[in-house]
């Protein structure tokens, strides 16, 4: 009985610690702590989505460098997360000009300017990763 006592309950400690939840709003801190750019900070609207799918549980915008922006998406499957990613990766294939960077980890997404310094986009992908370990 102990036995199986003990095993409910590292069985819901291990389901708690697995849903535990990153707010968008921890990981843009996180850029600003690891001293990246983020100006003009907000909630993402349809507007903001442009042609890209409304898939994101969460998403935010924010200006990294001379009116070039970032996307922080958050979503909540996986399905949804690889079909935005895809989307920004096969217009960046179809023409240079549409380019963005794009990095996903866990159940987040980073889509930024493509004209933005792969150095730059690179900082902010380090820091994301940090923030969600």
């Amino acid at each position: 009985m102990k036995k199986i006592l003990f095993l409910l309950l590292a069985s819901l400690l291990v389901l708690v610690a697995c849903g535990k939840t990153i707010e968008p709003s921890k990981v843009i801190k996180g850029f600003k702590d690891d001293g990246l750019n983020v100006k003009n900070e907000k909630e993402m609207k349809k507007e903001d989505y442009g042609s890209a799918p409304m898939k994101a549980e969460k998403a935010k915008i924010f200006e990294v460098e001379d009116g070039k922006n970032a996307r922080l998406f958050m979503f909540k499957s996986d399905d949804d997360l690889k079909e935005t990613k895809k989307y920004y990766d096969k217009l960046g294939k179809s023409s240079a000009i549409l380019y963005s960077h794009t990095y996903s980890k866990n159940n987040y997404l980073l889509q930024m300017n493509g004209e933005i310094d792969d150095s730059t986009f690179k900082k902010y992908k380090k820091s994301l990763s940090k923030t969600l370990e």
